[in-house]
């Protein structure tokens, strides 16, 4: 379990005596492709870790449709803001492919939370994670064409290994209009298209035609 523990970001480099505490309260889990993990309202004990996989977090709408919000691979950690809340989960939460996560029991943990490392490096994922969302919901000003632009120049995570109709409902528009746009910006030789991913090759020419 330690092995694993340091295959997390927040637990990078942490002594062996701490790893082995934290190892007597984790778990592995293995979850199936589309499998949830935990639905939104549900109140549980444990934060995520993810070893191997991806995970999407996601709130539904009135017609039952998926609007993604957050996707997290390799060495990220989800679930912990609900736990230091003291809340139920306030979105939903599935594994997008074959997945190993560890299973974190947070009343145990707590003891560490308040020192360092682990107090700088919750801090500083929780202040990243807020200013991330104050920039993606900058894009409401923007027409389609922009917001497609100012994701690509802020968010280029997004655009890896992400299926175009989900990225279309993040984005506020339809998978066909998405496609379109990134066709014409590929087209300009603005973007490209490598090993799943979407690429920008043209930094300062999408800038400007953010700035139009």
């Amino acid at each position: 379990m330690r092995k694993k523990l340091k295959q997390i970001s927040l637990f990078f480099n942490i002594e062996d005596s701490i790893l082995k505490d934290i190892s007597s309260f984790s778990k592995i889990k293995k979850f199936n492709k589309d499998e949830i993990i935990y639905y939104e309202g549900e109140k549980q004990k444990y934060f995520y870790g993810i070893v191997k996989g991806q995970v999407l977090t996601y709130d539904v709408d009135l017609k039952g449709n998926i609007i993604p919000k957050n996707q997290f691979g390799c060495g990220d950690i989800f679930g912990l803001i609900a736990q230091i809340q003291n809340k139920p989960y306030c979105l939903n939460a599935k594994s997008e492919s074959e997945s190993e996560i560890i299973k974190i029991d947070f009343e145990k943990f707590q003891k560490y939370i308040s020192s360092p490392p682990f107090s700088d490096r919750i801090i500083k994922m929780l202040s990243n994670q807020i200013m991330q969302e104050i920039e993606f919901n900058k894009l409401q000003k923007y027409d389609t064409t922009k917001r497609v632009i100012y994701a690509l120049l802020n968010f280029p995570k997004k655009f890896i290994r992400k299926k175009k109709y989900m990225l279309a409902k993040e984005l506020g528009m339809s998978a066909e209009t998405l496609s379109r746009i990134l066709s014409r910006l590929k087209n300009e030789e603005i973007i490209c298209y490598c090993e799943k991913a979407i690429k920008v090759m043209d930094n300062k020419k999408l800038k400007e035609l953010l700035n139009r």
